[in-house]
C-alpha cells in the first residue's frame, strides 16, 4: 500500500519531480540546491546561500513579519510567486514534462502560498528568478556592494 502511494506522488508532479506542496517545518541548511537544472549556475550558488540565510535563516516555511507579504526560504510576494510558476511550466515543458503536468504543477503552486512549497520548488523557483544574476535586484542583500554581493 506505501509503495502504492509513493509511486503515485511521484507520478503527480511528473518524472523524477517531487510533490509541489509539503507542509510542515522545512529546515535545510545543506549548501546543495536541491534544484540543478538548466537555470542553476554553481559559481552563483554562494549568492543563493546569502539570499537564503538574510531572508529566512534556512527555513522554508518561513512568513515574514505582519502583514505576511513575503514567504518562503527566499521570501517571495504573491505576485512573484505567481509569475515564477508560470515560468517554471514553461521550463518544464521544454525539459521533457508534458504540457498537462507542467500545468498541473504550476496550478499547485500557484494555490498555495510560497511557504508550503516543496524546498525543491523553492529553489527551483530562485534560480529562475535568478536568471544568471539577471534578477539579482529582487532582494537588497545582492546589489552590489551589500552583505551577498560585495563586488
Amino acid at each position: 500500500m506505501l509503495e502504492a502511494l509513493a509511486l503515485s506522488a511521484v507520478i503527480a508532479a511528473g518524472p523524477d519531480l517531487p510533490d509541489p506542496i509539503q507542509r510542515g517545518e522545512k529546515y535545510h541548511p545543506s549548501p546543495v540546491s536541491l534544484y540543478q537544472g538548466k537555470e542553476y549556475v554553481k559559481k552563483h550558488n554562494k549568492y543563493r546561500l546569502c539570499v537564503r540565510k538574510r531572508e529566512s535563516n534556512d527555513f522554508y516555511n518561513a512568513v515574514s513579519k505582519p502583514p505576511n507579504t513575503y514567504r518562503g526560504a527566499y521570501q517571495f510576494n504573491r505576485a512573484l510567486k505567481n509569475g515564477v510558476a508560470w515560468m517554471m511550466q514553461s521550463s518544464m515543458k521544454s525539459n521533457g514534462v508534458s504540457h498537462k503536468q507542467a500545468k498541473k504543477i504550476r496550478k499547485q503552486l500557484q494555490a498555495h502560498p510560497m511557504n508550503q512549497w516543496h524546498p525543491y520548488w523553492q529553489d527551483r523557483a530562485f534560480w529562475t528568478i535568478w536568471d544568471q544574476g539577471k534578477g539579482r535586484f529582487h532582494w537588497n542583500h545582492t546589489v552590489a556592494g551589500t552583505a551577498c554581493f560585495p563586488e
